[in-house]
């Protein structure tokens, strides 16, 4: 019974694993312009894979605390093993430092939460915990390919936690996102089904319909029209250097909040097969 018990502990485990590392590398690049335009779909796929194996090998090695040496040098292996086995499918031939923390520290907070490991040295760098550090507000997680940048990003957290881990107070900034979203959906909704536009929030009330804050981009209505239900539809073409302040992944739809003028409208952001956004 007890071996039983073991083996069914096990697949407990390496089930909640294998979604961990869905979810980062998701999260590593669903945000972020990783590839060059002409990879195709199995070199993506192989990508992926090698990913997920980098970051299970390296999360293995966090069984026991990791002093923030040797954390930031996995950081750096990632990036620059797979960039030496894949350049001839990302943008510039190089997987960046930026995107690469975010995986590997994505994947560690998973792990730690659930009691796998100990406290991570670190916590995921996004654009959301990066908008609580004014003094690297230059910053782009998604662009940064410099280990010195990721550092600033992590001296800048330990002076704005309050004596807090880095990982706590990440943990802490991220519930308060996902309770913001959630009265922000629930708020839209009551309005909408009543055939309501969402009207424009009190300056109180900053980021309710954003994330992020609010982001400008330029691009071109394509074509306008009505769906079947009678609902209006707007297709939008976002300008090059715009598509990558928005989420979007080939054949994935994101929903984001678009506000024009006065009001706050429901979109959903995808890539075409050609790249356009």
């Amino acid at each position: 019974m007890h071996i039983q018990k073991k083996e069914i502990d096990n697949s407990k485990e390496a089930f909640l694993k294998n979604e961990f590392l869905t979810m980062s590398v998701l999260g590593a690049l669903g945000r972020s312009k990783t590839y060059s335009k002409s990879v195709s779909e199995q070199d993506k796929s192989l990508f992926r894979i090698a990913l997920r194996e980098k970051l299970r090998e390296i999360g293995d090695k966090y069984i026991s605390p990791i002093p923030e040496e040797e954390h930031l040098s996995h950081i750096k292996k990632i990036a620059d093993d797979l960039t030496s086995n894949f350049s001839h499918c990302l943008e510039n031939r190089r997987f960046r430092i930026g995107i690469a923390q975010k995986a590997l520290n994505l994947y560690l907070k998973y792990l730690w939460c659930v009691g796998f490991i100990p406290m991570p040295p670190h916590c995921p760098f996004d654009s959301i915990i990066i908008g609580h550090l004014p003094e690297c507000k230059d910053l782009k997680w998604t662009a940064d390919d410099s280990i010195n940048d990721y550092q600033k990003l992590v001296n800048a957290a330990r002076k704005n936690t309050d004596d807090k881990p880095i990982a706590e107070w990440e943990l802490e900034i991220w519930l308060k996102s996902v309770q913001s979203t959630r009265e922000r959906k629930s708020v839209k909704w009551s309005r909408t089904e009543k055939g309501h536009k969402v009207p424009l929030v009190e300056p109180s009330q900053p980021n309710i319909f954003s994330k992020q804050g609010d982001t400008m981009i330029k691009g071109t209505v394509t074509s306008q029209g009505k769906y079947a239900d009678g609902k209006n539809i707007c297709e939008l073409y976002i300008s090059a250097d715009s598509s990558d302040r928005l989420p979007h992944e080939y054949g994935k739809r994101e929903p984001i909040d678009i506000r024009i003028g006065n009001f706050v409208y429901e979109a959903g952001v995808h890539e075409t097969k050609n790249g356009v956004v």
